[in-house]
């Protein structure tokens, strides 16, 4: 990505309107206005207000991690000073020009002002973190339109991916793992024993390999909490993966990690659980999670293969340069500046 210019910018970021259910919480919304204050602090004012974010707001109201997707992991307390942003006269400030960019953040789900958005031609983009392959097409016709899962070329559409806050990723990778796997399997629930970030992450920090799938989408958070976190993904089907989504992700390095494990994993593994993506839970027993935490078979894995930590090291450094919201920012504020 290329690097960005630091401007001094005003910044709209209108969020999600709904009330914070499961259903209504954006990831990439919330990920992407992280960025954007490190970059021009309280000069992005979201409005009205994700206070699930802020430590200060959420304490105050008593914020239920179990409202939110994977119970806020990742995305909670990244934020502070929840009174101190101006959410004052925002129409009012829209119809003035006021702005140098307006953002709506989760375009599909809310789209306020926007007649007077278009009326006082304002500079707007539009932020699509849904998990499908729908454009929408009249808003892509109004300004830059960022697409999560994108398969196609098209005037005014650029891809866009998840990220994670730079306070967030390990430092160094873990040199004395106590699993072979990481014992949360995507989609068996009775493996989601985790009720705090601290105890989640350090899951991942004391396993060699987790694995990780496509959901309803390519593009997932736990792809990047398995990396910020010093694991080595085994990314089932990655090769299938779009051209254009999650098109900043290191898939060379994942596809590589997973054509040279694949077949020393799959000594862990019966036949036909490995062949249907070794992730038809239904037939997943204990028995074999018990083998990867097995000392015995972690240290014969590691004596075969030196060269594993070498590999967490190198993507744990790409993830703290490339994956970052940080970095996130830095990539749509340049696409703004490259395309009016």
């Amino acid at each position: 990505m290329e690097k960005c210019e630091e401007l001094n910018l005003k910044i709209l970021y209108l969020t999600n309107h709904q009330s914070l259910l499961k259903q209504f919480n954006d990831y990439l919304s919330n990920l992407l206005l992280h960025g954007l204050r490190e970059h021009f602090d309280r000069d992005v004012i979201d409005f009205p207000g994700s206070w699930y974010l802020y430590d200060d707001e959420s304490k105050k109201k008593g914020l239920d991690n179990n409202n939110l997707w994977g119970k806020g992991f990742t995305i909670i307390d990244i934020l502070n000073n929840y009174d101190a942003i101006d959410r004052k006269d925002i129409e009012k400030k829209i119809q003035k020009k006021y702005f140098d960019l307006i953002i709506y953040s989760s375009a599909r789900r809310s789209k306020p002002f926007l007649d007077d958005v278009i009326k006082f031609n304002n500079k707007v983009i539009f932020i699509d973190g849904e998990d499908d392959q729908f454009i929408d097409e009249n808003l892509n016709k109004i300004g830059l339109y960022f697409k999560r899962e994108l398969i196609k070329d098209q005037k005014n559409l650029l891809p866009i991916q998840f990220a994670i806050p730079k306070e967030k990723i390990l430092r160094e990778v873990n040199t004395k793992p106590k699993n072979l796997l990481a014992p949360l399997i995507p989609g068996r629930l009775n493996t989601y024993i985790y009720n705090n970030e601290i105890d989640y992450y350090k899951m991942y920090q004391e396993s060699i390999f987790a694995l990780t799938y496509k959901k309803s989408g390519w593009d997932t958070l736990r792809h990047y909490e398995i990396l910020m976190n010093g694991s080595l993904p085994i990314f089932l089907d990655i090769e299938n993966c779009p051209v254009n989504t999650m098109k900043y992700f290191p898939k060379k390095d994942i596809i590589n990690i997973k054509n040279k494990y694949e077949t020393i994993l799959q000594n862990y593994f019966p036949t036909k659980i490995f062949k249907y993506k070794f992730l038809t839970f239904k037939s997943f027993s204990n028995y074999f999670l018990n083998l990867f935490s097995d000392k015995k078979n972690i240290d014969y894995f590691i004596e075969k293969d030196e060269e594993i930590f070498e590999l967490k090291s190198k993507l744990l450094n790409f993830t703290k340069k490339n994956l970052t919201t940080y970095k996130l920012a830095e990539y749509v504020i340049n696409s703004v500046k490259n395309y009016h």
